[in-house]
């Protein structure tokens, strides 16, 4: 009898120690070394952020979820005088309520239940804890020392302390059951500080229709059961999976603890290459139909499941099989092949008896580094369809013609290719998309700006949310993260626990509190944009399409506020209106499909506008820069700055060792005299704000006596150069593109890992 043994991942796993659980118990930011600085310019503005009606000595303010309220940041000055909140039916509406006193003391909110149509009463409110930074992520972080992201558990009535003049904000969640009247409904909540009381209107919209039951964006979010505090009960099991399920979110493990491969699931038979199944709570035989069908638990089950997966990271398959050495490399002997396909086999057999070839997969190889890999890869896919054609087989690497293409695929490839974001190609990931294979996307520490990447913790919150907007773009419909619970000894003081530059990275949720998970800002929101995602299946009759060269009427809300992974609006008030508003939609209330209602607040009238990327106050020296009639604004590597309306966002925008001048003096004319470049193969954005309108955008890129092979500009997600290559024969190219600007800003998108990009000049001019 062999058991097939899942071992430890490493690429997309977290692993968690009992000892590490014991001592994570410090409040936040309470230990170690300093903080890093204190916001001075941090209160959020736009729409949904408004100073509420407040008792004396208190304010109370309101902010979208999106929003990540400071500690010291300042409460606005517009006023409101009601929260107001949009949701469907079976969806949770999270809402959040700062209150920052004169004086310290204590304060305890209570809320009535909705009434309108019908009653709602599953309200839940968390405290919003702060997470001590020391090292921010990147350039792009946000410039403070505590930032918020724990959801501690608290309860209405129950007195919480605050600090005088810093904001303790309060994440409040309304859950709208499938079954509630739609209309309109109001509660009211009530802050006490002191003797002293005031009562504040929420006003709730509940759409007329309904979120599903069935989750629609797959996934595989990786988590430890050590995480539980060791436990393997099936009641904390069962936890764990209604915490991810309500979250709509789907663990890797959704059978317990994963697939036919693991120790307690089904022993496999190598002789008769059949499984022994037992009848026992904890045998794959009872867990698989539970999670995967939903029987006994909640009538749906988890969209897909991970059957089986490589030993480690660079070892696909184990040394030695059914007492069968696989021999020196990873392509096997004849015996240990001849072995191994019966493992699929049976497998498959098993699968379509059960009815589960379209939700269980067998991942194959973790992150093929090199061709060497590529081979190997190509090698499985083959060995894989041959002996289990109804298997689908998964690799975390984006889809490619060095696997696809390969003679050892024999013609076979894999059935779901997850992608690292930064290295994604849509257009070749459309080409397998065409041929029925699926593309997920997974995020690493390595996916910086200006890629949005939902977990780091100094990062904007709309980065939690607006990925899913994004998959919608290029008919993505699942992601991947390797840990969701590898918090270290103590997160709030160390958010680094993997090592990484990012902090937040190998954790989503904090460790357990009066046997409660700890949410955290980020998991909330990706169950917004998870929700969200539904919203676009809803109004596509349950369907996304295949690819993107298939329209969809939701697109032209979606693509308003994301073009591609690197551009896309950082206004959260305005995201979330126009999610408001594409509710309205759904429900007949409003004419035409909605867009982003956003303008920058630098943003530049529709104008011409002629930038020269060069060292401002460096060469060419002419004030004002006058080239072939027109003006040129002399551009350098400054960060974004939302008031001017302009500027780089990158992990090492401001590094002068890294952000690089040249002046090339042999170039014919002073705008190709001037490049920029970054040392080394960095991605950087640079982000124009404009009002929304057709744009024709023309880029120069090259350098004079030097060859560059390999050369990336996107503008708006668009491909001027890819590859490209300019020598000292010609050491200059030029491209235009037509974009329609609908998020506010032009976006351009320089660079790729490992290679040059030498940027010289921009223009931005009105088109029909």
């Amino acid at each position: 009898m062999f058991t097939i043994t899942r071992l430890a991942r490493l690429a997309l796993s977290g692993v968690v120690s009992a000892t590490m659980l014991l001592s994570s118990c410090s409040k936040d930011g309470d230990a170690g070394s300093g903080p890093g600085p204190v916001c001075t310019d941090c209160t959020p503005t736009g729409m949904f952020t408004a100073r509420l009606p407040s008792p004396p000595g208190v304010t109370l303010w309101t902010a979208p979820t999106m929003e990540k309220i400071l500690r010291e940041a300042a409460p606005p000055a517009t006023p409101t005088d009601r929260i107001a909140l949009y949701a469907a039916r079976n969806e949770f509406e999270p809402f959040q309520v700062a209150v920052n006193a004169a004086a310290s003391g204590s304060v305890s909110l209570a809320m009535t239940p909705f009434t309108g149509p019908g009653t709602i009463d599953r309200i839940e409110v968390r405290r919003v804890g702060y997470v001590k930074i020391t090292q921010p992520s990147d350039a792009s972080a946000i410039p403070s020392g505590y930032i918020p992201d724990p959801l501690e558990p608290t309860s209405f009535n129950t007195p919480e302390s605050v600090s005088a003049g810093q904001n303790q904000p309060f994440w409040i969640t309304v859950y709208v059951p499938p079954s509630a009247p739609p209309g309109d409904y109001t509660a009211t909540l009530s802050v006490t500080s002191g003797a002293e009381k005031k009562d504040i209107p929420v006003a709730l919209h509940v759409y007329n229709f309904t979120l599903p039951s069935k989750i629609g964006f797959d996934g595989q979010w990786n988590s430890s059961f050590q995480a539980l505090g060791g436990s393997t009960s099936l009641d904390a099991v069962q936890k764990l999976k209604d915490f991810f399920y309500e979250h709509r979110l789907v663990p890797n493990s959704v059978a317990w603890p994963a697939g036919l491969n693991y120790n307690g699931g089904i022993d496999y038979d190598c002789a008769s290459g059949v499984f022994k199944e037992v009848n026992n709570p904890y045998d794959f035989s009872q867990l698989g139909p539970k999670y995967i069908d939903g029987k006994t638990w909640n009538g749906v089950g988890f969209p897909s499941f991970e059957i089986m997966q490589f030993t480690d990271n660079s070892t696909p398959r184990p040394a030695m099989f059914c007492g069968i050495p696989r021999g020196a490399d990873h392509y096997g002997t004849a015996a240990y092949n001849a072995a191994w396909s019966k493992l699929l086999s049976a497998i498959d057999s098993y699968l379509v008896a059960h009815s589960w070839t379209g939700k269980g997969y067998y991942y194959v190889q973790n992150e093929p580094q090199n061709q060497a890999d590529y081979d190997v890869a190509a090698f499985l896919a083959d060995l894989t369809k041959r002996a289990a054609p109804n298997l689908r087989i998964a690799v975390s690497e984006e889809p490619k013609p060095e696997i696809v293409d390969n003679p050892k695929a024999a013609g076979k490839s894999y059935d779901l290719w997850m992608a690292d974001l930064s290295a994604f190609k849509p257009d070749y990931a459309k080409l397998r998309q065409q041929k029925g294979e699926t593309v997920w996307w997974y995020f690493l520490y390595g996916d910086r700006p200006p890629y949005f990447n939902p977990i780091t913790i100094d990062h904007s919150g709309i980065e939690s949310r607006i990925p899913f907007w994004g998959a919608w773009e290029y008919r993505i419909p699942g992601f991947a993260y390797y840990s969701v619970t590898g918090w270290g000894s103590d997160p709030y003081n160390n958010p680094r626990p993997q090592g990484t530059a990012q902090n937040g990275d190998g954790f989503l949720l904090y460790p357990p509190k009066n046997g409660s998970l700890v949410s955290s800002i980020r998991w909330e929101l990706l169950r917004e944009g998870a929700e969200d995602f539904e919203y676009f299946l809803l109004a596509s009759s349950g369907n996304m399409p295949k690819t993107s060269d298939t329209a969809a009427l939701v697109d032209t809300s979606v693509l308003s506020a994301v073009s591609s992974p690197t551009s896309y609006t950082r206004d959260a008030g305005a995201l979330q209106n126009l999610r408001n508003q594409l509710g309205l939609k759904l429900e007949g209330k409003v004419n035409g499909w909605p867009v982003l209602d956003s303008k920058p607040a630098g943003a530049h009238a529709r104008n011409p506008y002629y930038l020269n990327f060069q060292d401002p106050s460096g060469e060419p020296k002419a004030s004002p820069l006058i080239v072939d009639g027109k003006e040129w604004q002399k551009i350098g590597w400054s960060a974004y700055d939302a008031k001017l309306g302009m500027g780089w966002s990158g992990p090492f925008i401001g590094d002068p060792k890294i952000m690089l001048y040249s002046y090339a003096a042999a170039a014919p004319n002073e705008l190709q005299k001037s490049i920029i470049y970054n040392d080394y193969g960095r991605i950087d954005t640079f982000n124009w704000d404009i009002e929304n309108g057709r744009y024709k955008v023309t880029v120069s890129i090259g350098f004079p006596g030097r060859t560059y092979a390999k050369q990336r500009v996107l503008v708006e997600g668009k491909p001027l150069f890819d590859n490209a290559a300019t020598t000292p024969a010609a050491p200059f190219l030029t491209a235009s593109v037509i974009v329609d600007v609908t998020d506010g800003n032009v976006t351009l998108e320089a660079g790729q890992f490992n290679e040059y990009t030498m940027l010289n000049w921009m223009s931005i001019e009105p088109a029909q």
